[in-house]
């Protein structure tokens, strides 16, 4: 049967099961069209949730509910929880958490020194499920996020001071314990700060009283579900229950205005949709955004309300805020800023969506099926091999791994052209032949592409001995990747002395996971290094390593000087 005759055939029938008649059909007919061309504002409009959409939507609600948007924040439940509460127990600066079931099959951390009780916290919601899940407590109104999470690729706990660029705390005197804002350096407030992008429609709801703070917050739904992205759905649920509605959508290029495609959108305001959790930012509406929300709405022109951090962006007159967060060239360092590399990228039509897809692909990563490999950016660019490599894609030189976050690096969203003369940042030429100075790339370059040869960098090696932290953190991940695994011994050594000597656990565990990769196969404890351990125990580890692996760390007459320099470039960046 034809479209046609399936549309007149359904028609009919509808005419018939209403009682309409041909003249009661037609005044439908133009009433829903009169109804697709009036505009609606989504603004405080209310909301469906995601089971509303699973009745008309089932495959793109399977598709999504697969994702770790979902699971961005949960309730505490045997479904939701993955970390170990059957009395694990772990250790840091002197204060034993221990996790544990309630009596009522509940969950639980406690805070131990010197087997006294400090403080003891009930788990109500957990926030993420991907790399790592953290744990939310409840303290009357507000809930804050604890000082333990679960590692879900490692399958353990880790201090969440291990998880950020902040160097060791000072050391606990003997038979004592770290100072209490040591221990709780990254526990915050949930209500004010997680909230608005791991959730849908969120309002803090704070309501000062005299100098202190209490909270009514509210949301729509947990997690990152339907409406974070099409905006709220209520009266499209509803307005096409209607069939005749259905229909004329179906056969129709018409938008319905009751929701958000972000298809259907520009580059720009689809990118926005992403860019409001993608992209850190900052508003001059504070006080709104606290007491009401964020009033953002999917197909705004988000910069109504706020805009992207940049290295330049002032915080109350310091010019310096946010610099520690970018490259000396504005290239962001950290994850949550992937919005910011697309603004500063050449590609005009580009959006997100280009290359991932919400509905499709590995829930990891999100690509989008069939852009594999080079596919992706072969869209738009001819496949040339201009690249003179066999064994490199794309994206290894265009989107470097420059980018800290997750106790990971991550591939830069700046797309831009490599150059290995670059001063201040990590270059691709480096990050992939880790074991060559800063000489051989730039003569190897200027072989390869001609032109003029561009100045010779550090290399890895300075980057990972004498670089700030987040340098240091790029290069430890760069010596264990597989683009070039070479010398291994020597990349080892250099690991090994970098899990003796580094201040910060976040580049230690950087380091940790590129020296198991290089020795996968060596029977090592490997569990037994605990990045955030005191340094007694991690030198311990690092020696017996030494002996099993049969290597040596570079002496410390070459170390020295360049860790002195490292430590001149000393920075703290939490959330």
């Amino acid at each position: 049967m034809s479209l046609s005759a399936r549309w007149i055939t359904g028609l009919l029938a509808l005419a018939a099961l209403g009682g309409l008649g041909w003249a009661g059909l037609g005044w439908a007919g133009r009433a829903v069209r009169a109804d697709l061309e009036t505009p609606r504002d989504l603004h405080g409009a209310p909301h469906a949730t995601s089971l509303a959409c699973a009745r008309c939507h089932p495959g793109q609600h399977d598709s999504w509910h697969r994702t770790f948007h979902r699971t961005m924040t949960q309730e505490a439940s045997e479904a939701s929880v993955l970390g170990d509460f059957e009395g694990a127990r772990f250790e840091y600066g002197g204060v034993e958490a221990r996790m544990e079931r309630e009596p009522g099959g509940g969950f639980a951390m406690r805070f131990l020194a010197d087997g006294v009780e400090l403080s003891r916290a009930r788990i109500v919601r957990t926030v993420g499920s991907h790399r790592y899940q953290q744990y939310l407590a409840a303290e009357g109104d507000v809930l804050f996020r604890l000082p333990m999470a679960w590692h879900v690729e490692e399958g353990r706990w880790f201090h969440m001071n291990g998880a950020f660029l902040t160097p060791d705390p000072p050391a606990p005197p003997e038979g004592g314990h770290v100072a209490a804002e040591d221990y709780h350096r990254h526990v915050v407030r949930w209500n004010d700060n997680c909230v608005f992008c791991h959730n849908v429609a969120p309002n803090p709801g704070r309501r000062l009283e005299g100098d202190a703070a209490r909270f009514e917050t509210e949301l729509e739904e947990l997690g990152v579900a339907c409406e974070a992205c099409h905006g709220p759905a209520d009266e499209h649920a509803r307005v096409n229950a209607n069939p005749v509605r259905r229909y004329a959508l179906h056969l129709s290029d018409t938008p319905d205005p009751t929701v958000v495609n972000p298809r259907r959108l520009s580059p720009a305001r689809s990118a926005e949709i992403c860019g409001r959790c993608h992209g850190q930012r900052i508003t001059d509406d504070v006080g709104r955004f606290l007491t009401r929300g964020d009033p953002f709405v999917p197909g705004d022109r988000l910069a109504d309300y706020s805009r992207p951090l940049a290295r330049d962006t002032a915080l109350g007159g310091d010019e310096a805020a946010f610099e520690e967060r970018f490259w000396p060239d504005g290239t962001a360092r950290l994850t949550a800023y992937e919005y910011q590399g697309l603004l500063a990228s050449p590609c005009e039509d580009l959006t997100c969506t280009s290359c991932h897809g919400m509905h499709e692909g590995d829930p990891s990563g999100q690509l989008r099926p069939g852009l594999e490999g080079d596919a992706q950016c072969a869209q738009c660019h001819e496949a040339d091999g201009h690249s003179a490599h066999e064994a490199t894609l794309c994206v290894d030189c265009h989107m470097p791994r420059v980018v800290y976050g997750l106790i990971g690096a991550y591939r830069s969203h700046r797309i831009e052209i490599p150059d290995p003369g670059v001063t201040g940042r990590p270059d691709a030429c480096s990050l992939c032949h880790a074991e060559r100075d800063g000489a051989w790339i730039a003569d190897g370059f200027a072989r390869l592409y001609g032109g003029q040869r561009p100045s010779a960098q550090g290399g890895v090696r300075e980057e990972l001995l004498g670089g700030d932290p987040i340098e240091r953190a790029m290069a430890a991940a760069a010596l264990g990747r597989g683009e070039a695994l070479r010398d291994r011994a020597w990349r080892a050594g250099l690991l090994l002395d970098t899990l003796a000597e580094d201040p910060y656990p976040a580049v230690r565990r950087m380091a940790w996971r590129s020296l198991r990769a290089l020795y996968m196969d060596a029977p090592m404890d490997w569990m037994g290094f605990v990045p955030t351990a005191a340094e007694g125990p991690r030198r311990a580890w690092v020696e017996r390593a030494e002996a099993a692996l049969s290597v040596r760390r570079p002496p410390r007459s070459h170390t020295a000087p360049l860790r002195q320099r490292a430590a001149q470039q000393a920075i703290s960046i939490g959330e």
